[in-house]
């Protein structure tokens, strides 16, 4: 079970439950939440592999380095692309485009504010229900006053974060907000308790594509 604490201090839990073929064997996986232990809904029917392409963006956009990424040296910043981006960069790649180019040209058509994930009753791509996990990532300006400047100089801070919000099947919405290290751990958990129970996706790219066999 992976924990969340909201903004509101409540408690949110998230499990994993496996969905079974017709010989009871694991195969997929959707998302049980539970606000402070009472039931809020289910999301994220067959949601696994896009859950394991996420941490693999995450781990990805965590080891970039500092040369590479000047503006988020603290890794609590370092998010990867929404995953409206991720497609269209893997898209790109596996018809032979130019990824950099491709997203260049589609993005004007798209919605500014993209998510890391968005899980409902059903499959991601629903009309819009009541049971809701979604991930944005916001960034986060703080004015910073300088010490001993005449006429109060200073500076803004930015700052990412992600906002994980869950509405319930009563209508009911929660908020919490966490850094890059803290998601990871999130979903990470969530896959990690996903493996125990048999249905594992370590073969899964950050792409959201599956890894070729070696040879």
């Amino acid at each position: 079970m992976a924990t969340l604490t909201c903004v509101d201090a409540s408690t949110l839990d998230v499990q994993p439950v496996m969905v079974v073929d017709r010989d009871a064997v694991p195969y997929e996986l959707t998302l049980r939440m539970t606000r402070d232990g009472a039931p809020f809904g289910a999301v994220g029917e067959r949601c696994g592999f896009f859950l394991a392409a996420t941490a693999g963006r995450l781990r990805a956009a965590a080891d970039e380095t500092i040369d590479r990424q000047p503006r988020w040296a603290d890794e609590d910043d370092r998010f990867p692309a929404s995953s409206a981006e991720g497609g269209v960069r893997a898209w790109a790649a596996d018809s032979g485009l130019d990824a950099d180019q491709t997203w260049a040209a589609l993005q004007r058509y798209l919605p500014r504010e993209r998510d890391l994930f968005a899980f409902r009753t059903r499959d991601p791509d629903d009309l819009a229900t009541i049971g809701e996990l979604r991930c944005s990532v916001r960034t986060q300006r703080t004015w910073e006053a300088g010490e001993g400047v005449a006429g109060g100089g200073g500076q803004w801070r930015l700052a990412r974060r992600a906002v994980v919000e869950a509405w319930g099947d009563e209508g009911a919405g929660v908020r919490a907000v966490v850094g890059a290290v803290d998601l990871r751990r999130w979903v990470t958990a969530l896959l990690d308790e996903a493996a125990a129970m048999g249905c594992s996706y370590d073969a899964v790219e950050p792409s959201g594509l599956l890894r070729r066999p070696a040879g």
